[in-house]
């Protein structure tokens, strides 16, 4: 060690001389397993990227004074420093470490400092022959970087080693701490004080947590203090300065509390009680734990649990674990504007996709979910949307639609939104330029399409914010139960006006020939899909409903001379000229029955249409040579056999429409 000369001691004695560093703390390392909590001074002695550091020619850390690339770091230097910055404080709870240096600011696991208190990490020694030498970090590991003076970190080095002494503040300054207390939130709010007096050793501004260090009996007023704050905007302060207990406390007091904390609590109840597509998951852990935040806060309405709910709320909204669309779900498209507004996808006013405010023009979209992108189909006509490009660029001149599935335009991509609820539609938009794909987007003065790429854009002008609200549609077909099919027991009809795939366990069928006597039925091949607008019976022999989703790349079938007509998009009156026969079951007998002209058929249904002379009552259904209950449909005035009920009683007379037995054969009387 270097002598100090006999002047040099006499003008310490006299007080013109102060001591240098390294008589002032003499630094000596602890090697035991554990630091307990305290103020150290902390040198690194084993480097990574520099090769100037080590055992006998440390770096010594301290309490950066500014900020670097807005930033805290902890600072080092070859020599020690000389003041308080030197010091750093080891916060030991249960095991786990944090590193604090003195002017509030927590370093986290790569030495970069933050407001709050970071997640703990390690201390560790990890050389028995080197045991006054640790580890900083979890996988994350503080060391040098290299020809700066500063401690940043790495995530997978690990090989820097870190020595610390022991010290007391108070042996050689008067130490005030700086607290923020009341309703102060760390985490959006954030103060920093700052003490320029020729007294004060440390670093000349502090945040919350940290520390001041005066020389020894120095005089301390408030008035040494300058407080700055952000991030309180609502919120009223008062500080207090305690000489005595060396304590400058900035207590902050919720403005409009009693307002405000209804106002959560209202808003928070609505959003947790709202489900569907764009939303967190029933079994979400975002939403669980916003339901928990509600029932605690309800139960008791302190700050802290106001800031936890807060954030809850925020942590929702942000969510991306969230309900997607489905296959074969029909949903209306909205965007939705930063101030409400909402303008709804339409294709009724021209032969193009328009952003429209009358929701009553709005188009619904059936979905298909094909290799986790999503292709919407407008139910009305089997439009395929599209992106709606400026300037007529994209596909169809950019009409927001293509009549045939092609998956480079069709196949849209959605991205959680910022606005909850809300999704970014985007896909392929344009066939040149750097901008190919983007997002939908809409400008708030008139609707209008604008060009995006994949980024979310949320202003008071424009946005990419698409809600996806679920409505009722008859694609979902009920089944009817039927005993007299041989391998049928469950039978329906269905149209559409879009193509769609044939559900697993269901066999679809259309009328290839039909009589007076029966309809032959007709399988579909298997593979392909019901063309648009064409009406087919369905049967299953074990769901009683199937869902009816989009065709895109299965081929339509071809259904040449199908005799069934169909209600595809619209519910149908039935009319004289239609000679329309409606599938359905009389006293158990599944057939074809005669229609009443003026009587509704629903939308997305299917009909026999049989124009014949003497056409009977009832037309039977045969399914590859197996018959529905009704074989044959005769009048029983066609020859003078006799006539029976079905209980097999013998009758003279029939009534119009009644169920008879004649010659074998059942017939309904006309």
């Amino acid at each position: 060690m270097k002598k100090i000369s006999t002047l040099a001691l006499a003008l310490i004695a006299m007080g013109t001389l102060s001591m240098p560093a390294s008589a002032q703390v003499k630094f000596e390392p602890v090697s035991t397993p554990t630091l307990e909590s305290g103020w150290y001074q902390m040198r690194q002695v084993v480097g990574v990227t520099r090769t100037d550091i080590s055992a006998t020619a440390p770096r010594y850390v301290y309490s950066a004074e500014t900020a670097k690339d807005g930033k805290y770091y902890f600072a080092s230097d070859a020599a020690q420093k000389s003041d308080a910055t030197a010091f750093v404080y080891v916060d030991n709870t249960d095991g786990k470490y944090a590193i604090k240096s003195i002017n509030g600011k927590w370093g986290d696991f790569v030495a970069i400092s933050s407001n709050t208190k970071p997640a703990t990490y390690d201390i560790t020694q990890v050389d028995k022959n080197n045991p006054t030498q640790y580890r900083v970090g979890t996988k994350s590991y503080w060391e040098d970087w290299q020809n700066w003076n500063y401690i940043a970190g790495s995530q997978n080095s690990g090989n820097a080693r870190f020595e610390f002494s022991k010290v007391n503040p108070a042996d050689n300054y008067d130490v005030y701490s700086v607290v923020a207390a009341g309703d102060f939130n760390p985490n959006t709010m954030q103060i920093t004080v700052t003490n320029t007096s020729d007294t004060n050793k440390g670093t000349k501004t502090v945040y919350n947590g940290g520390n001041f260090f005066f020389t020894k009996g120095a005089t301390v007023t408030q008035d040494n203090f300058t407080v700055v704050d952000n991030g309180t905007t609502g919120y009223s302060k008062t500080v207090k300065f305690d000489a005595t207990a060396k304590t400058l406390v900035v207590e902050y007091t919720l403005d409009d509390k009693e307002n405000k904390y209804t106002t959560l609590l209202t808003s928070s109840k609505a959003d947790i009680a709202k489900t569907g597509v764009g939303l967190p998951k029933a079994e979400s852990k975002v939403r669980t734990t916003f339901d928990a935040a509600i029932s605690a806060f309800e139960s008791e309405q302190t700050y802290e649990k106001y800031v936890t709910l807060s954030e809850a709320q925020t942590a929702y909204y942000k969510s991306t674990d969230v309900q997607m669309p489905e296959d074969g779900k029909v949903y209306v498209i909205t965007n939705v504007q930063q101030d409400g507004t909402c303008y709804y996808f339409s294709y009724k006013s021209e032969d193009k996709l328009k952003a429209v405010s009358d929701k009553s023009q709005a188009a619904q979209f059936v979905c298909r979910v094909v290799n986790g992108k999503y292709v919407f189909v407008n139910v009305e006509d089997g439009k395929y949307l599209v992106v709606a490009a400026i300037n007529s660029s994209g596909t169809n001149n950019g009409k927001g639609y293509i009549t045939e599935y092609d998956a480079q335009w069709t196949d849209l991509t959605l991205s959680k939104n910022s606005i909850l609820s809300c999704f970014n539609i985007g896909g392929k938009r344009a066939t040149s330029g750097n901008k190919q794909n983007g997002n939908f987007i809409v400008d708030k003065k008139d609707g209008a399409f604008n060009g995006w790429d994949m980024t979310e854009g949320n202003t008071a002008s424009y946005t990419t914010a698409f809600k996806l609200e679920e409505v009722s549609y008859p694609n979902t077909v009920t089944f009817n139960t039927v005993s007299d099919v041989e391998g049928v027991s469950n039978l329906a009809t269905f149209s559409a006006p879009f193509a769609t795939v044939v559900p697993t366990d269901v066999t679809a069928y259309y009328v290839s020939t039909a009589d007076n006597s029966k309809a032959t039925m007709k399988a579909i091949e298997a593979g392909k899909a019901i063309p648009a607008n064409a009406g087919v019976i369905l049967t299953s022999t074990t769901g009683t409903e199937a869902t009816m989703i989009p065709a895109t790349t299965e081929t339509a079938a071809d259904l040449t001379g199908n005799k069934l007509g169909n209600s595809a998009g619209a519910a149908k009156t039935i009319a004289a000229d239609d000679h329309a026969y409606i599938l359905s079951a009389v006293d158990g007998q599944t057939a074809f029955y005669k229609g009443k002209v003026g009587t509704t058929l629903g939308m997305n249904k299917a009909y026999l249409t049989l124009n014949e002379a003497g056409a009977p009552e009832a037309i039977s259904m045969n399914f590859g040579g197996n018959v529905t209950g009704i074989n044959q449909i005769v009048n029983a005035e066609q020859n003078n056999a006799p006539v029976y009920d079905l209980t097999g009683r013998r009758v003279v007379r029939t009534v119009k429409g009644g169920l008879y037995i004649k010659g074998g054969n059942k017939f309904i009387a006309r």
